[in-house]
């Protein structure tokens, strides 16, 4: 894995799978790093050009981020990485 990120949230985990829909993948910025997305149980797996393959694993109080990043996306590992802490110090904690 490339990026590998675990995030305290003080939330049960149905409730931060509603906000990741609801307030996370509805952001612009997000959607260009994170692309097509699919649930499997609590957690969201997705791809885009930038991401081979990633995963936010949902549990409660914490979000565990897995990132494969492609050749492009290595070369944007820190805006990646940029956006995910910004986007994740901005939920519940």
């Amino acid at each position: 894995m490339d990026i590998e990120k675990t995030f305290p949230t003080g939330t049960p985990a149905d409730k931060m799978k509603e906000i990741l829909v609801n307030d996370v993948l509805s952001r612009q910025d997000v959607q260009m790093f994170f692309g097509d997305t699919s649930w499997e149980g609590n957690t969201l797996k997705f791809s885009s050009g930038l991401v081979s393959e990633g995963s936010f694993a949902v549990a409660d109080n914490e979000v565990k981020v897995a990132v494969d990043l492609s050749m492009f996306g290595k070369m944007a590992k820190s805006q990646i990485e940029g956006t995910l802490e910004k986007t994740f110090s901005k939920l519940p904690a």
